[in-house]
């Protein structure tokens, strides 16, 4: 076995929160156990903190496969804020929240989803693993630009 240290991320999570949650238990005698998945993420710097962030993470899960319903279909929509470190690149700060921030809130998804579904009646499901990076093929003019002003909540954390 081989230790190693570990490191801090460039991308620290100042804290999430569940904005909609929504899972419902398959009627169906027997139904399928994979889930459909989509997702739909948006992300903005802080208007006068550019190392300050908050991204949006919908996901939507189960559907229909060949006449049979997933075990649960539903959604989980959380907002995480973020802040990145001084020592990071500015021109790679919107890739890190891309895909670094998205995965940090898809764990929280998984876990959420997992917790909810423990006691249903169609047992424990936990997200699949997935990936954020876009494909090789993706051109970075395809990258949408970063907005402004979807930092704006009372509640964010000053620092």
């Amino acid at each position: 076995m081989i230790e190693q240290p570990l490191s801090a991320s460039p991308l620290q999570i100042e804290r999430h929160e569940f904005l909609e949650i929504a899972v419902k238990a398959s009627e169906q005698e027997n139904p399928h156990d994979v889930l459909s998945l989509t997702f739909h993420r948006q992300w903005a710097q802080a208007d006068k903190e550019p190392r300050r962030w908050r991204m949006e993470l919908t996901i939507r899960f189960g559907g229909e496969k060949e006449g049979k319903e997933s075990t649960y279909t539903g959604l989980l929509k959380v907002a995480g804020y973020f802040a990145v470190v001084e020592q990071y690149p500015e021109d790679k700060m919107a890739e890190l929240i891309q895909i670094t921030g998205a995965s940090i809130l898809y764990g929280a998804c998984r876990e959420m989803l997992a917790n909810l579904t423990a006691r249903g009646p169609r047992g424990m499901v936990s997200l699949p693993s997935v990936s954020f990076v876009p494909p090789p093929a993706a051109s970075k003019s395809q990258k949408p630009a970063p907005k402004k002003a979807l930092l704006k909540n009372p509640r964010a954390t000053k620092r």
